[in-house]
């Protein structure tokens, strides 16, 4: 099945790094505009996004090491045959490293870095923009991670995050007002000092979304069997 990547999805002129490249590609291939099991055609993609080729090659790559893309040798790209236990272990193995993180952050955090938290939910609570929504959201668990991750922890961590850029607020029904509720029991715990109870909250946030995201792609059809895979049969590229 073809697919194409939405016109508001451009990557902005100013930003042609692979990363940026590859949050796109990520983003289109995990709410359904490219179909699993479809070749991705690298000049095409190139052309939708309006790059070089190079940089889509090279996020490519990157895809294919977190599992969202398959290389076939003389071929070319495939978009992966995920199933839904492989998003549902991606958010339970992320929770599971949040939530140390979050666990150390509340003996690590100053009053003034959790008001600043409390500010930016009631920001994403109130905001109207998808695009700030997950901006929004990414900061509020970017600076948990920063300050309650060791160095090790970032680097097991930031690859995962990655793996999570997905606008999921556009298919998930509520998921602005459950997320913002979820940080709110994660920030209590931080203030309180409650290690035990602030890992638990990070944990049940990250894996109760990560369900959610299942039954949203589910729901638009991801899951279903979208074209050849690159084992034989008729190809249509998606781009």
């Amino acid at each position: 099945m073809s697919g194409h990547i939405s016109p508001t999805s451009r990557v902005p002129a100013r930003r042609v790094l692979r990363e940026d490249v590859a949050d796109v590609i990520r983003n289109s291939i995990m709410v359904g505009d490219l179909r699993r099991g479809s070749r991705l055609d690298v000049s095409g993609l190139a052309a939708d996004l309006d790059v070089s080729q190079l940089p889509v090659r090279e996020a490519l790559i990157a895809l294919s090491a977190e599992g969202l893309v398959r290389t076939v040798p003389r071929r070319g790209y495939y978009v992966e045959e995920l199933d839904p236990v492989d998003v549902l272990d991606h958010y339970e193995i992320y929770g599971k490293i949040s939530g140390i993180a979050a666990a150390r952050a509340s003996k690590a955090m100053s009053d003034d870095e959790i008001d600043e938290l409390h500010a930016l939910n009631q920001r994403m609570r109130t905001a109207e923009d998808p695009q700030e929504q997950e901006e929004l959201n990414n900061e509020i668990h970017s600076r948990i991670n920063r300050i309650g991750a060791s160095r090790r922890l970032r680097s097991v961590l930031r690859p995962l995050s990655h793996g999570m850029d997905v606008r999921f607020g556009v298919i998930i029904p509520g998921w602005q007002n459950n997320a913002a509720n979820e940080h709110d029991a994660i920030i209590a715990a931080l203030r309180a000092r409650d290690a035990d109870t602030a890992r638990a909250a990070m944990e049940h946030h990250l894996s109760i979304n990560g369900r959610r995201a299942v039954d949203a792609l589910t729901e638009a059809g991801f899951f279903a069997t979208g074209g050849a895979a690159g084992e034989g049969g008729t190809e249509t590229p998606a781009r």
